[in-house]
């Protein structure tokens, strides 16, 4: 069943008669007392809320990660696009190719890998370069890696963000010691490739992009170490100092306790990969905030909800 009607060309008042994901469904009560469902739905080129009225007079087949079909209008409230719908329905059809419903690098995914490899072979022979190879050999890692999003929703939140994301950070990282030479650029790059590992396992990526129930209780950085541990269990004399290094670029990345960091960075390898990895997940939340609201009038976006604030517009009293 080919989908025609994606929600980034959405127009107001357009009628809409397509598939889409349920990324999440909300049961309310209106004013009025009468109940209706609030949901966001979901495809390839966005999210968009979407309202169905009076939802007790029809019924409802669907839960979140269901493909459904829907009929419904598309109107603005509040200077933001969202449907009103008319009818929903679960689609049964097992002719849907899902990669219509989530979002993913414009980037060939394999070919980012291959390009992380290269990178990785112009390491200095020695325990680095055998962990970061253990890691990315592993063909059941290799496998998440290439498809894992950053996040589900603040930034590189789409199928091979996580690998983009590491790719953007490796060549700020070989800028960065280029300035600073007295930085051990090995260090660096391993903990740049390593420090998100745990993603890969945290969020789940089969139906919408969410976190897994292991996710969920555990969290990227308790997995990413047992994985790391692991890797280094299977490298004969691999020095233990080195190992707790790296163990500490993984536990300090978000760089506050209060971010989600046990740690904070106490060297500067741990210091560049935090504020690096910062730097490009904001830029990114950035860039996608001004994509999501092209059409949107005005000198400012939405709210960003990573960053807490409505963003100016490129060119906005810039005299352009």
């Amino acid at each position: 069943m080919k989908k025609t009607v994606f929600i980034q060309g959405l127009k107001p008042n357009q009628p809409v008669r397509d598939n889409f994901l349920v990324r999440n469904q909300t049961r309310r009560t209106g004013r009025t007392g009468s109940a209706y469902l609030d949901l966001e739905l979901q495809d390839s080129t966005g999210v968009i809320s979407a309202r169905l009225w009076d939802c007790d007079k029809l019924p409802v087949d669907f839960e979140a990660d269901d493909i459904v079909f829907v009929n419904a209008t598309a109107e603005e409230y509040q200077g933001t696009l969202q449907l009103r719908l008319d009818n929903i329905r679960k689609t049964l059809s097992t002719d849907i190719d899902r990669r219509d419903f989530l979002p993913a690098s414009r980037q060939n995914p394999e070919e980012m890998y291959a390009a992380l490899l290269a990178r990785v072979s112009r390491m200095n022979e020695g325990p680095l370069r055998q962990l970061v190879g253990a890691v990315l050999s592993d063909s059941e890692i290799a496998g998440k890696y290439k498809r894992a999003p950053a996040a589900t929703a603040f930034h590189h939140a789409y199928l091979g963000g996580l690998l983009e994301h590491v790719l953007s950070l490796v060549a700020l990282g070989d800028k960065v010691s280029d300035h600073y030479p007295h930085l051990d650029r090995d260090l660096v790059l391993a903990g740049i490739i390593l420090h998100d590992l745990g993603k890969i396992e945290e969020l789940s990526y089969e139906g919408g992009l969410r976190y897994s129930t292991r996710g969920q209780l555990l969290g990227h950085i308790a997995i990413g170490l047992e994985i790391v541990s692991e890797k280094v269990r299977s490298i004969p004399d691999f020095p233990p100092g080195l190992k707790d290094r790296i163990e500490h670029i993984i536990l300090c990345h978000h760089g506050r306790l209060e971010f989600g960091s046990p740690k904070e960075p106490m060297f500067p390898e741990a210091l560049v990969v935090h504020y690096l990895d910062d730097l490009d997940s904001k830029l990114e939340s950035m860039r996608a905030q001004y994509a999501a609201d092209l059409g949107r009038a005005g000198d400012w976006t939405t709210r960003n909800r990573a960053l807490g604030r409505e963003l100016l517009k490129k060119g906005v009293g810039s005299g352009e």
